[in-house]
């Protein structure tokens, strides 16, 4: 059978199935409340999400959600956030974090209904109101991989590892002193560092793998162009500029990261300002020193009798220029250049940092001149006591770097969309590439959301890391993988293939010797496999055991017409597959993959597109 009809018959077989099975979604529990107070429910059996319903409710609200099984202690806030009163509902998902934890509404003008369901109800969350946000599926604040990637491809699941316990940043001097607010201010910057670190490195790791992402969007750009009769430049042009709102959107988050934390060290340094025995950032002492909050490696030279800084005077508004041509406001921070013989003098104003600046860098008045360069890269808080660490924030030069980052792989790209028309427009022009034969993975993943199917978001956010998938897809079944003391099942995603070429069932393999990262999709969760992990038995479709599994690697950076057009007939070959193999585990004992029981058509055309979409875009 050739693959056009493979991808043919796969496709019939899956559709009538798929609209045979449609079936009424699954019952949710309800119940109301309707006293004038706040109004509280208390889950206690660990349920995927909840939602909380405000359809009768025109008031603005406060939800908070309350649990004793958080690491930060008992009865502790893990999410407190406001809706409007034009809003119907609102979405928490628990992820099997807490086994039990209370939603608590506030200033609710109407009754309040609460809603709990499993990882395949029918509705789902953000659909008709506010996603308050997602545990993650652990009770800890570490804003891991996982979490990352699901966040950026689906930014309206707000991860909660990453925003931080309800007031987190924030400090109460009411009623303390001035050690106490010491303290306060420390532990505020020490969660603005780990909030940034976080993020920091959640951008590092996306940015490995955002090259293959952005060349299929510049592709499918081009291809739509070739499609719509435009030139050779225009269809260059449309390839780039998708290639550029795809990063451009990157380097807005990265300057909004810069925003959020510019902001709490402001208000930080304004704290200090305004509590008697503490110095803020402008505080000049030759004979105390700078004051707490400073600035990090502070160089002087004495010159004789003279002393020379440069210290903190402020903060600049500037705009910055995105690589598609938008501009976003940042605040920068400002410095000036002083010397001393008793008292402070000004040399020069106006040194700026971040976050597209490395570093406040001056020499005042002493160009070129040995000793006397100033530079400042960061701001510190200092310890609140002896035995505590200085706290660097706010480091331009890490934003900086990763800010040219960005821009310098959107140039690749940029180069490589000029390669790939150069290569293959002449023989579009003379017919040698069928558009009516081309697949747009990216567009079709995009387009069939797996909206409230954990599968097939989790598949989805697998798809920006280009994790390969097993050879055969349409005949795999389910791996057992333990690792960590856990035991799961589900299908292996790996990067590459161990040494021997093959996974094995009955064998240990080592994550940390293999390239990329490792992870098995189960029915709820993505687990990312750390260390050592053991796969036991291997099954096909039909529950027939497997001795071993190859992953099937793809490469997308074509450069001729010829790997341009087996690509896209290997994408539908591919498709063909995994139709294939949906159709399979529905038809096997227990509903296999996709559950038990009917599945609603709209989820299972969507775990198809974005589990699709986890194969093809790869690199």
């Amino acid at each position: 059978m050739t693959r056009v009809r493979s991808v043919l018959l796969t496709a019939l077989i899956v559709c009538s199935a798929v609209f045979g099975a449609a079936g009424p979604a699954l019952a949710q529990s309800t119940e109301t409340t309707t006293d004038s107070g706040p109004v509280t429910k208390t889950f206690e059996t660990g349920p995927h999400k909840v939602k909380i319903d405000l359809f009768e409710v025109s008031s603005e609200t406060t939800i908070t959600v309350i649990t004793d099984e958080s690491p930060a202690g008992d009865n502790t806030a893990i999410l407190r956030k406001t809706v409007s009163g034009s809003q119907n509902s609102a979405h928490f998902r628990n992820a099997g974090a807490y086994e039990k934890f209370t939603i608590r509404v506030e200033d609710a003008d109407g009754p309040v209904s609460f809603s709990k369901g499993g990882v395949t109800n029918a509705w789902t969350p953000g659909d008709d109101g506010k996603f308050l946000g997602d545990t993650g599926g652990d009770p800890g604040f570490t804003y891991d991989l996982k979490e990352q990637i699901g966040e950026s491809v689906m930014p309206q699941v707000v991860q909660l590892d990453r925003t931080g316990l309800p007031g987190s940043t924030t400090v109460n001097t009411t009623g303390t002193d001035a050690s106490q607010t010491k303290l306060d201010i420390y532990q505020s910057a020490l969660n603005t560092r780990a909030s940034a670190e976080n993020y920091g490195a959640s951008l590092d790791n996306n940015l490995q793998n955002s090259k293959t992402q952005a060349r299929v969007l510049g592709k499918n750009a081009y291809i739509r162009a070739l499609n719509n009769g435009s030139s050779k430049a225009t269809a260059k042009t449309e390839a780039k500029e998708a290639v550029d709102k795809f990063y451009a959107a990157k380097q807005r988050n990265l300057l909004a990261e810069w925003n959020r934390e510019q902001a709490n060290v402001e208000y930080l340094n304004s704290v200090a300002a305004n509590e008697s025995g503490i110095n803020g950032l402008g505080t000049r002492s030759l004979n105390g020193g700078p004051g707490y909050i400073n600035s990090i490696d502070i160089h002087t030279r004495n010159g004789g009798s003279y002393v020379y800084e440069m210290l903190f005077s402020g903060w600049k508004t500037n705009t910055v220029t995105l690589v598609n041509g938008d501009t976003v406001e940042v605040k920068q921070v400002q410095y000036e250049y002083l010397y001393s013989d008793g008292g402070y003098s000004t040399e020069k104003t106006g040194i700026t940092a971040g976050p597209t600046v490395g570093q406040a860098s001056s020499y005042g008045g002493w160009t070129g001149e040995s000793g006397y360069l100033k530079e400042i890269s960061a701001i510190t808080i200092k310890g609140h006591d002896s035995n505590a660490e200085p706290i660097k924030v706010l480091n331009s030069t890490k934003y900086t770097n990763r800010y040219n980052a960005i821009d310098s792989q959107a140039q690749t790209v940029r180069n490589d969309m000029d390669t790939l028309a150069e290569n293959t427009y002449s023989a579009y022009q003379k017919g040698e590439i069928n558009s009516s034969n081309l697949v747009d993975p990216y567009v079709l993943a995009s387009q069939q959301s797996a909206g409230d199917d954990f599968q097939g978001w989790a598949a989805a956010q697998l798809t920006v890391l280009g994790t390969n998938s097993p050879e055969n897809f349409d005949q795999i079944g389910r791996f057992e993988v333990s690792n960590d003391g856990s035991e799961y099942e589900g299908v292996l995603f790996s990067q590459e293939n161990p040494a021997s070429g093959q996974f094995e069932a009955g064998q240990t393999y080592d994550a940390s010797t293999l390239g990329g990262t490792q992870y098995v999709v189960t029915s709820d969760r993505i687990v990312e496999l750390n260390g050592e992990f053991t796969i036991g038995n291997i099954t096909d479709t039909n529950g027939e055991s497997v001795e071993n599994v190859t992953i099937e690697k793809t490469t997308y950076q074509t450069t001729n017409v010829t790997e341009l057009k087996q690509q896209y007939e290997d994408l539908a070959y591919k498709r063909a597959q995994i139709e294939a193999r949906e159709q399979a585990m529905r038809s096997s004992a227990g509903g296999g993959f996709l559950g038990g029981g009917k599945v609603s058509p709209i989820i299972a055309l969507a775990i198809i597109g974005s589990l699709l979409a986890v194969v093809v875009l790869q690199n």
